[in-house]
C-alpha cells in the first residue's frame, strides 16, 4: 500500500492518481443502473457518441453522496490536498463524453480567470467511471506532466476562432482551405499520453491543469453507454483563492454552464456527510 507521502509526490510529478475499487462491483452496478434510468428520463434519445450532462448530482440525488464520501477516495484526496479540503460545487454526471483534449481550466482561463497560474492553487477533478476502459472507450486519456506548464490550448482556441492569427497564416489557411495551419488538430499536444487502465468502480484524480480527454473508442461498433461521475475539490489556503473561483462560477456573466449555482440548492445532507468525513462541501 502506498503511503500518503508517496501518493502526494507521485501526483505532483505525474498529475494524476488512480484509486482502484472506490465502489464495490455491487455498488457500481447499482449506481450505473440508477443513472441510466435518470439519463433516459432527461435525454430519452441517446446518442452513443454525444455527451449528455446532469449537473449538481449530489444535490439532486443524495443517494449518490457515498460516491464521494467513501473511505478509499477520501483518504486519497486528503493525501493530495491535505485535511479539510473543499469539495467545490462544479459537479456532474456525464453520459458518453468523448470530448477533445482540454484541461479543466482551459475555458476559465480563456474567460480571463487564469486560476491555474496562481501559486496557491491545487485543484483536482475527480472522475469515477462505471465501466471498464476498453475498446468501447470507457475511461480517460491523460498526458502526464502537462500540469506543470501553461495551458497551450487557451491560445489554440483563440487561433481556431481567428483571434491573433498572423497575417501569413491567414493567407496560408485561405489558400489551403483551412488545412494548414490546422489549428483544430490537437494531436501534437497528445504526445506521451495514454488511456488510464481503469476498471468499473475506479476513480481517477487529476490535477485540473493536466491535458486530458475521454478515451476514444476503438471498437468497430459502439454498443455500451459510457457513464462517469465527476466532482471538483481544492486544497484550503489562507488567500482569496476561494473567493476568486466563486466570483467566476457564481457571479461572472461569462458563458459557462455553472449559472445554476445562483439558484437555491439544498446541500445540507451533503455538508453533513462531508463533515463526518473530515472535509467541507460548498
Amino acid at each position: 500500500m502506498e503511503t500518503n507521502e508517496a501518493i502526494k509526490a507521485n501526483f505532483l510529478e505525474q498529475g494524476y492518481h488512480v484509486v482502484h475499487g472506490t465502489l464495490s462491483p455491487e455498488r457500481t452496478k447499482e449506481v450505473r443502473e440508477f443513472l441510466i434510468e435518470k439519463f433516459n428520463e432527461k435525454y430519452p434519445n441517446e446518442n452513443l457518441m454525444e455527451a449528455n450532462i446532469i449537473f449538481d448530482h449530489l444535490c439532486l440525488y443524495p443517494n449518490l453522496i457515498d460516491t464521494i464520501t467513501n473511505d478509499k477516495l477520501v483518504s486519497a484526496l486528503k493525501a493530495i490536498l491535505g485535511e479539510d479540503f473543499l469539495l467545490m460545487p462544479p459537479a456532474s454526471c456525464i453520459r458518453n463524453s468523448f470530448w477533445r483534449l482540454h484541461t479543466d481550466l482551459t475555458t476559465m482561463e480563456g474567460h480571463g480567470y487564469p486560476i491555474g497560474t496562481r501559486p496557491d492553487f491545487l485543484g483536482v477533478a475527480i472522475g469515477t467511471y462505471l465501466q471498464d476502459c476498453d475498446e468501447q472507450g470507457g475511461g480517460m486519456f491523460v498526458v502526464p506532466g502537462t500540469h506543470k506548464y501553461r495551458d497551450p490550448l487557451v491560445k489554440r482556441r483563440e487561433l481556431e476562432k481567428g483571434i491573433g492569427v498572423p497575417w501569413f497564416s491567414k493567407i496560408t489557411r485561405k489558400l489551403t482551405k483551412n488545412r494548414f495551419p490546422h489549428y483544430e488538430d490537437y494531436s501534437a499536444f497528445e504526445k506521451g499520453g495514454f488511456d488510464l487502465p481503469t476498471k468499473a468502480g475506479d476513480t481517477v484524480i487529476i490535477d485540473m491543469r493536466i491535458l486530458h480527454r475521454g478515451s476514444i473508442p476503438t471498437a468497430k461498433e459502439r454498443i455500451r453507454t459510457k457513464l462517469g461521475i465527476f466532482n471538483t475539490a481544492v486544497a484550503r489556503t489562507d488567500t482569496d483563492l476561494l473567493e476568486y473561483w466563486l466570483e467566476y462560477l457564481v457571479h461572472s456573466d461569462r458563458d459557462h454552464p455553472f449559472h445554476y449555482l445562483r439558484e437555491n440548492r439544498n446541500i445540507d445532507e451533503l455538508k453533513q456527510a462531508a463533515n463526518k468525513c473530515g472535509f467541507s462541501a460548498l
